[in-house]
């Protein structure tokens, strides 16, 4: 477990973080900052209240991209994480975030310690992806929101086909959570209220450029000429796109790759 534990360390803070720059995502375009925030925002729309005022952990938190999201929001932030090199650029890119070196399996903090607990792509990392989930809801006081890959028949497929991964490149398993899988949990759990899943097709991570190359070569660049980026930006052109993808979503977005699910504590 902890030889896993420090592959996955060295692979990120090889290949992601650099401790004197936290990553940039590219967000000047309104349609492509719209896909990479859109879990983060459904996430926080799915909250029901505001956020503001509120204590929140980030949990394999890296370079704080999520902390900043909710901090932005006027929430206290903790980002937790085992590389310290990532949180270095955590607290580059937001000082205002609390940063502790920490295993999301084994959290220190006392039973409660913050409103609300926060994990993105991140229990997918651990050797012990449920016992960070456990260790997440015991540490949480009003509820939690996790964002993961969802298992389904069609994600299968693409598994098989080799086009999702079953084994990220530090070596560790790509574990998918089921919407069954958390149904089961939450309804054994004596502290959840109730629960919300939303499921779509979205890229993994928050970088739609850097995870899809050839939209970053070939679509891109039209998208940014002059005259098709102020017709994309015209009101009714925006609600024509915003419809298609709910659309899209609503049809097909059951068997989505993406899973963003918040549950409530009593």
């Amino acid at each position: 477990m902890e030889d896993q534990k420090r592959r996955q360390v060295e692979y990120h803070e090889t290949e992601h973080y650099r401790a004197s720059e936290p990553r940039i995502v590219d967000n000047s375009h309104p349609y492509v900052a719209w896909v990479n925030t859109y879990r983060l925002r459904k996430a926080a729309e799915m909250m029901r209240n505001s956020i503001a005022g509120k204590s929140v952990l980030s949990i394999c938190g890296g370079d704080g991209q999520e902390g900043d999201f909710f901090q932005s929001r006027g929430a206290s932030v903790t980002v937790t994480d085992l590389s310290i090199v990532a949180l270095r650029a955590a607290r580059l890119r937001n000082p205002a975030l609390n940063c502790v070196c920490m295993d999301a399996e084994a959290l220190t903090f006392p039973d409660a310690s913050f409103d609300w607990v926060i994990v993105r792509d991140g229990l997918h990392h651990l050797a012990r992806p449920l016992k960070g989930f456990y260790e997440a809801e015991r540490v949480s006081r009003e509820g939690l929101v996790i964002l993961e890959g969802q298992d389904s028949l069609p994600v299968r497929f693409l598994s098989k086909l080799g086009i999702a991964e079953n084994w990220d490149p530090a070596g560790g398993y790509v574990y998918r959570f089921s919407r069954r899988e958390f149904q089961k949990v939450f309804s054994s759990m004596q502290t959840v209220s109730d629960w919300k899943m939303h499921t779509a097709w979205l890229p993994f991570g928050s970088d739609v450029l850097s995870h899809f190359p050839p939209f970053r070569r070939l679509v891109y660049p039209v998208m940014t000429q002059p005259l098709i980026s102020r017709f994309l930006a015209t009101r009714p052109v925006r609600v024509v796109c915003k419809t298609l993808f709910q659309c899209a979503t609503s049809v097909t977005g059951y068997w989505g790759n993406s899973l963003i699910v918040v549950a409530h504590k009593k």
